[in-house]
């Protein structure tokens, strides 16, 4: 994989060109496969960039594969340009014959069987946390993992998620592309998402309570400016109470989960820049205005410093 520098400092691009056997590890981590993939390949050509939000991507293939994808980070949107696909979501056992053109979703907690003899994929990369702030634009505060159906029934909401991607597949893959401009761009895109594919609701008696709502909201929002008020508002009851249902719940503030979730996305950027950003960048982004703080933080939660995570993510970069 390739990495390169932006404005916004998750940035990436991505190549591949190999025979099959030979793609690297890293994508078999991306989509699942680490158990292996049975496949008839000559050649696999894998193109794509964005940041940690939002990336497309493509991949040109000549043969046949079937396999398994394991649960992932991302939620993942593809069409197939021609040939036959076919996809079953092993939670459920439903099956999905897919149609070129068609677009398809695969949620990230969700495990799927597919086959596949296609020449071309095109697939849009969500992060679980953009997606979960458009649920909450829409008026949909997830509890536990976020799924979404495999396909859409609405063909008005697919047309109009094809236009967004085509309209802004460009700017998404533009390293130059300011960072207000690209989060404006990552919203519209995850917003087309989710309203194109239904919500699976989860019905898991243990994520109803209020604590669990303030734990999903926090992980939505952990990269922005967040206030105790802010919180308790998005839940809906008073910052007291709130205060008593986390430590009930989770025996934590909710400023502390806040400051947990903060640690542990600017890890998440540091373990996958590939080297390529600053710590300074990744802790403003985090809202650590104070890179002592954050350093000594860092440093308490994983047993490393932030400058240490940077440099085995460059050195593992190097190796593929």
């Amino acid at each position: 994989m390739q990495a390169a520098g932006s404005d916004r400092p998750t940035f990436r691009r991505f190549r591949v060109e190999a025979a099959s056997e030979d793609r690297g590890d890293e994508l078999d981590t991306i989509y699942g496969t680490a158990g292996g993939i049975d496949s008839a390949l000559d050649t696999f050509r894998y193109l794509g960039a964005g940041d940690t939000e939002v990336s497309v991507r493509r991949a040109e293939v000549e043969g046949t594969r079937a396999g398994t994808m394991r649960p992932r980070d991302e939620h993942i949107v593809f069409w197939v340009g021609d040939g036959s696909a076919t996809i079953e979501d092993l939670a459920t056992g439903d099956a999905l014959d897919v149609q070129p053109g068609v677009p398809v979703l695969l949620s990230g907690s969700r495990s799927y069987a597919f086959t596949a003899d296609v020449r071309t994929v095109t697939m849009v990369h969500l992060s679980d946390r953009v997606l979960r702030r458009a649920l909450v634009r829409r008026g949909h505060v997830p509890t536990g993992p976020v799924v979404l159906a495999l396909e859409s029934a609405d063909e008005s909401a697919r047309r109009t998620l094809r236009d967004v991607i085509r309209a802004h597949g460009g700017p998404v893959m533009d390293a130059a592309l300011a960072d207000a401009a690209r989060q404006a761009v990552n919203a519209e895109i995850a917003d087309a998402v989710v309203a194109a594919f239904p919500v699976i609701p989860n019905v898991a008696p243990t994520a109803r309570g209020s604590a669990a709502r303030a734990v999903e909201w926090i992980r939505t929002h952990a990269d922005q400016p967040v206030t105790l008020r802010d919180i308790a508002d998005a839940v809906g009851i008073s910052e007291r109470g709130l205060q008593n249902a986390m430590h009930r719940r989770f025996g934590e503030s909710p400023m502390a989960r806040l400051r947990a979730e903060r640690l542990d996305g600017a890890r998440r950027d540091l373990e996958g820049s590939g080297g390529e950003l600053l710590v300074a960048d990744v802790a403003r982004r985090w809202q650590w205005a104070h890179l002592g703080r954050f350093a000594a933080a860092y440093a308490e939660r994983f047993g490393e410093h932030p400058s240490d995570t940077l440099q085995r993510s460059r050195r593992d970069d190097a190796l593929r």
